[in-house]
């Protein structure tokens, strides 16, 4: 496994202002980070250079930052839409889904291998578990070729039920993800498994990861002290309720190779400026730390 964090560990400050990307690859970097996940859910903001037509400059800008300071992206997440909404036109879902091809290429110019998606859900219906599976199967059977011309894979992420409750997500189990995975039967397309979705789901860890197996291709990684309260969500792994040591182990167990990915945007968002330095070495620490949990058992 290789330690990393998604951009948005510093895309957030008090008072509204957001930190510019090669601000955050170089502050991450002091802190001793060398791998990054490219976060694009910020960059579809107002105002986001990737939504003008000058996004290609901005990205290659970012690759020539990249190169300067010696990191990497290894896994990305790409853009993404409710292209299952009965609400959008085909107008809107056609932006969008431009978008998602923008972000994905994106990532090809960054160096990633990976990009990180969600399944949608079918509300309106009375199968719900079925007809998602046949439109979340048509939907990523073409997202993989498009995504196959920039050379990128495909992780698609477990969901949570808690913010379209007492409706549930499709793919919020293992099982679904496992069996939509299975029936794209590709090896350009796997699994994301996010820890704090799962702890959200109350599913057993352990369980799940030996259930997804070899089919684990990205993670993201935080810890939450609430099932429904967002801001209590996504903050660093001992500062939530989750049990680190049994998960790490059972990565290990289980021969996972990829990155171990921060997802913890709570974190820091809320820290003043002059703070920032050390919150940011101490989740490198963090990270440090928990890769070497279960060295032990795996040698």
């Amino acid at each position: 496994m290789r330690l990393s964090t998604s951009t948005n560990i510093l895309f957030s400050r008090p008072g509204g202002r957001t930190v510019p990307l090669k601000e955050t690859l170089s502050m991450a970097k002091e802190a001793g980070f060398d791998r990054f996940d490219m976060c694009f859910y910020d960059w579809v903001l107002p105002g986001s250079p990737f939504l003008t037509e000058g996004w290609r400059d901005w990205i290659e800008d970012t690759a020539m930052e990249m190169r300067r300071l010696g990191v990497s992206f290894g896994q990305c997440h790409a853009h993404f839409y409710d292209f299952l909404s009965s609400g959008l036109s085909e107008e809107e879902k056609r932006y969008q889904q431009e978008l998602v091809l923008r972000s994905i290429e994106c990532c090809a110019v960054l160096g990633a291998e990976v990009c990180v998606t969600h399944p949608e859900t079918v509300r309106e219906t009375a199968c719900l578990v079925g007809n998602s599976r046949r439109a979340n199967y048509e939907y990523f059977s073409r997202l993989i070729e498009d995504a196959g011309r920039f050379g990128i894979k495909l992780a698609i992420e477990n969901m949570c039920d808690y913010s379209m409750a007492p409706i549930r997500k499709y793919c919020s189990s293992p099982e679904e993800l496992v069996d939509l995975i299975d029936a794209l039967h590709t090896p350009e397309i796997g699994i994301c498994w996010d820890f704090e979705h799962g702890e959200i789901m109350k599913q057993d860890q352990r369980e799940a990861l030996l259930h997804i197996g070899r089919r684990l291709m990205a993670t993201h990684v935080s810890d939450t002290h609430s099932s429904t309260d967002a801001s209590l969500m996504h903050i660093m792994p001992y500062f939530g309720d989750m049990k680190w040591e049994i998960i790490m182990k059972t990565l290990k167990e289980i021969g996972y190779q990829g990155d171990f990915s921060f997802e913890a945007h709570n974190f820091a968002n809320r820290l003043p400026d002059e703070v920032l330095p050390t919150a940011l070495r101490l989740s490198y620490e963090i990270g440090r730390y928990l890769l070497t949990i279960g060295e032990a058992d795996a040698g």
